[in-house]
């Protein structure tokens, strides 16, 4: 999809130097600075599983009980438990 952005000069000249010095296209690195944005800035959610799971008050009456055991391999050293 196409469309225009305007910038202010001293941004324009930041911009070109990057370009020369990376050697990458301009509207890739305007790209790249979006994504990296909108990564930063998007809505973090839930899994469904976990948001249905805490929106029961009483949870341990659900058939489908999350097993919070199951994510404990996707912690990293730094993240698991410190006791």
């Amino acid at each position: 999809m196409n469309f225009s952005v305007h910038f202010d000069e001293a941004t324009v000249q930041r911009l070109a130097r990057a370009v020369e010095r990376l050697g990458i296209p301009r509207n890739r690195i305007i790209g790249l600075a979006v994504q990296d944005w909108l990564g930063r800035n998007e809505e973090k959610d839930w899994p469904e599983s976990l948001r249905s799971h805490f929106g029961n008050p009483a949870p341990e009456l659900a058939e489908d009980t999350v097993d919070f055991q199951g994510w404990r391999e996707h912690l990293t050293p730094s993240q698991g438990p410190s006791w």
